[in-house]
């Protein structure tokens, strides 16, 4: 933890009965006045960095606090213990390594102090920012430190200056700086997370601008930046190409140079050359060098650098002083969108390095990735070694480098991507429990060769590890951005050899020199497809399973598809939400409107119906028809969706704005289920009923609204539908689809309905059923997520 001093130095200083600079009466009477609790406040939790032999533990704790006290050396520790109270809870602890979320498992801290410590950190901007992350909403950092200019010149290494405490101030919402005793007491609240800006430096001198940019890291994932005390921003290790010398061996020496680490030129991994422009005019053109084996500890060797710290990559986001251009650019050039709104430079790419790069992560990252194993596998999603030990493996964060770990581990998609003029999501890494599921619906086996349609590369990798060495995985992904970030990624966790990324349209299947003979094992879809394409059918080995989320009428359902004769049947079917796909398999859900009345239809599968005088009928009252058929909530009634979208003539859906004056009552968070018939229409809305108002479990039940002059009719067959379904298929069938040729015709299909897409048609059958029908095609023509009561 120190930089001047090891752990075992500490240990035998205490050990030898020595003790630090004592805590004065001056800052024992601020500390009880500042950070004094009020007595209903009392038991609030504090933690004590670099504890010592516990004279602030001992304060904190008198003044009713509950104290987590750390420090590294264990003879401190001990003699720290031995003077009590039982308030105070010590751990043996390196702050600038451990994994101190741990100790917050039951909330933030109140207090945490750091007494002169700060100084001592080779990382204390990360740190900090560590810290920070462990208090509570309102909570305080307190820190106390030496002042530089109040100590002589040889004793500088243990005290901050007032442009280091000025920086650390900079951090935050909130600091209030006070002068005890020689010490400089800093009191801060409010973390801030502005965006990182970029400065560039002053003007160079006129020279070839040919340099070698150096991105390190470290055992636990953090990349190297130094802080130019000249220029007042963080920089990587970078530096001029020397007349005739190879980039690698420029990027070995200036690292050497700058910071004392030590690595070897066959250990770089050189990934192309930024060109951009300075401030005065001159080219910039700089090669990245990424390393991951080296030797020593960083420390300063230059004079315009004043310390090397290592950072946490999300942080970057919100580094609170600004990080040179250049960096920024190779950074983003290492970690494809980890930083936001980088000024652009022309990246001319390498061919693919033989360099291995060994991936660092920091304990944390092991512990949330086995919690959600955990969370997973008690929830029945990983209920195999396989699935538990691929989920255990892969480094999901290193596939979200822009996400702090909480939100990388969490189970739940994270946008990638957005559509700039909607903001809606166009690429994800999926939820852990349904990339879980669909691995395990698509039946894998070690040695199996498996196609993915969608980049991204975490779920590549999943799937990758189930197959095993002996296997293999083709990654198909048609927006560059996202192969390219897929490629890094990749690489950076060393699954490249074992994940071959493509980048092409999706809908195509994969190259023909990449399909294995006799057909993929599996392919797997991880974008929401509205059709079938025939390469999928036709790359796909007899027997094998397509796992794909599949839009029907508007809904999308995940379906695991079994490779039959002539046809492709579900083995299993569950609601989903994914990204739309892109190329040739893309739709517009663009809808119709209805007049100007501020409505508008999605037909999807279904043939469009004239809209003429709907948008006056829906001035009017219409008619309401009870169904009688209700849901509890956070009850499903996924199948009821499909149901309706698969067995409803004139099926569609309708949406608009929610808070429009009227009778149309549209759900909160979706488009309403519909149907039109002969110019008028019949609208499914979910109303709560007043005599369920107290029950703890709230009810909803279906009504049905109709406009337009047939409008009784139009309820009266959607009110039948949804009683058919509560009658003949809730909670006793589910359902089965077979995906069959375009020009199959109508008798061989099976029994049930049958939705028409432009490479295929969708039959969908209800087994356990109280009745059966022959092949019906609802009114469907060629080319959402389950909803419960809210």
């Amino acid at each position: 933890m120190s930089s001047t001093h090891t752990a075992q130095y500490w240990h035998d200083h205490y050990e030898a009965g020595r003790d630090f600079r004592p805590l004065t009466d001056a800052e024992s009477a601020l500390l009880t006045e500042r950070l004094a609790l009020p007595e209903d406040a009392r038991g609030a939790r504090a933690l004590d960095v670099a504890c010592g032999t516990g004279e602030v533990s001992r304060a904190l704790a008198a003044a009713g606090y509950r104290v987590d006290a750390v420090d590294w050396a264990r003879s401190a520790l001990d003699r720290a213990e031995a003077a009590g109270p039982d308030e105070i809870a010590y751990h043996q602890l390196d702050v600038t390594d451990a994994d101190l979320c741990a100790l917050t498992a039951d909330g933030g801290y109140r207090v945490i102090t750091m007494r002169r410590v700060l100084a001592h950190l080779p990382d204390r901007t990360r740190t900090v920012t560590e810290l920070a992350a462990l208090l509570e909403e309102d909570g305080v950092l307190c820190v106390i430190t030496p002042h530089a200019d109040r100590h002589p010149p040889e004793l500088r290494d243990i005290c901050l200056d007032d442009a280091e405490i000025g920086r650390l101030c900079d951090a935050w919402e909130h600091a209030e700086r006070i002068e005890v005793a020689g010490s400089t007491v800093v009191l801060l609240r409010g973390p801030k997370s502005a965006a990182v800006a970029y400065a560039e430096k002053r003007k160079p001198t006129p020279a070839a601008m040919a340099g070698v940019a150096v991105v390190v890291t470290n055992s636990r994932g953090q990349v190297l930046l130094g802080w130019n005390n000249a220029r007042s921003l963080w920089e990587l290790p970078a530096g001029k190409v020397e007349p005739g010398e190879p980039f690698e061996a420029t990027a070995v020496r200036e690292l050497a140079e700058e910071s004392g680490l030590a690595a070897c030129a066959e250990d770089v991994l050189l990934l192309g050359t930024l060109c951009d422009a300075t401030n005065g005019g001159v080219t910039r053109v700089t090669e990245i060098a990424r390393i991951t084996a080296f030797t020593g500890e960083p420390e300063v060797r230059e004079a315009d650098l004043s310390r090397w710290e290592w950072h946490t990559l999300s942080d970057l986001r919100h580094l609170p002083q600004p990080l040179f251009t250049a960096s920024a650019q190779a950074v983003n050039l290492v970690w494809p969108g980890l930083l936001p709104d980088v000024p652009a430079a022309h990246h001319t790419p390498r061919p693919a390095g033989s360099v291995a790069l060994t991936f660092g992560e920091p304990a944390a990252a092991v512990r949330l990735r086995e919690r959600l194993v955990q969370d997973l596998t008690e929830a029945g999603w990983t209920d195999s070694p396989g699935l538990q030990r691929a989920f255990a493996t892969v480094p999901r964060q290193a596939f979200l480098p822009e996400q702090p770990l909480h939100r990388t581990y969490a189970n739940e998609a994270v946008a990638t991507v957005f559509d700039e003029d909607t903001g809606r999501s166009m690429s994800s890494v999926s939820q852990p429990e349904m990339q879980a599921v669909m691995l395990r619906e698509a039946g894998l086996r070690e040695g199996d060769r498996v196609l993915e349609i969608g980049g991204g590369g975490y779920n590549a990798c999943l799937t990758a590890e189930l197959v095993g060495p002996a296997g293999s995985v083709v990654c198909v992904e048609i927006d560059p951005y996202v192969h390219a970030r897929t490629v890094r990624f990749l690489e950076e966790t060393r699954y490249a050899d074992r994940v071959r990324a493509v980048l092409g349209d999706g809908t195509l299947g994969a190259p023909d020199a990449l399909v294995p003979a006799g057909g993929f094992d599996a392919i797997l879809v991880t974008v929401g497809a509205n059709d079938i394409p025939q390469a999928w059918h036709r790359q796909l080995a007899d027997g094998r399973h397509l796992v794909l989320p599949l839009r029907i009428g508007g809904f999308t359902r995940a379906l695991s598809l079994r490779k039959e004769p002539g046809h492709l049947a579900s083995t299993w079917v569950s609601v989903c939400g994914f990204v739309p796909i892109q190329g040739g398999g893309r739709w517009d859900e663009t809808p119709d409107p209805i007049g100007a009345s501020g409505y508008g239809i999605r037909w999807e599968d279904t043939t469009p119906a004239p809209l003429d005088g709907l948008d006056r009928a829906l001035a009017t009252a219409g008619v309401e028809v009870r169904t009688g058929v209700s849901v509890v909530a956070d009850e499903s009634f996924e199948h009821l969706q499909l149901w309706l979208a698969t067995s409803v003539p004139g099926f569609c859906r309708l949406t608009g704005e929610r808070e429009q004056p009227g009778r149309l009552r549209l759900p909160k968070h979706t488009d309403a289920m519909a149907m039109m018939s002969g110019g008028s229409m019949a609208v499914v809305v979910i109303e709560r009923l007043d005599a369920d108002e107290h029950n703890s479990t709230p009810t909803w039940e279906f009504r049905i609204q109709g406009f337009g002059p047939d409008s009784k009719t139009a309820a009266d067959i959607l009110a039948d539908a949804v009683r058919t379904w509560d009658r003949e298929l809730r909670d006793r069938a589910h359902p089965v689809l077979t995906i069959w040729p375009a020009d199959i015709p109508g008798p061989v299909l099976p029994a049930g309905d049958v939705v028409d897409k432009a490479l295929g048609r969708i039959a969908v059958t209800w087994p356990g059923r109280d009745r059966h029908t022959a092949p019906r095609v609802a009114q469907h023509a060629a080319g959402g997520n389950g909803d419960t009561a809210q």
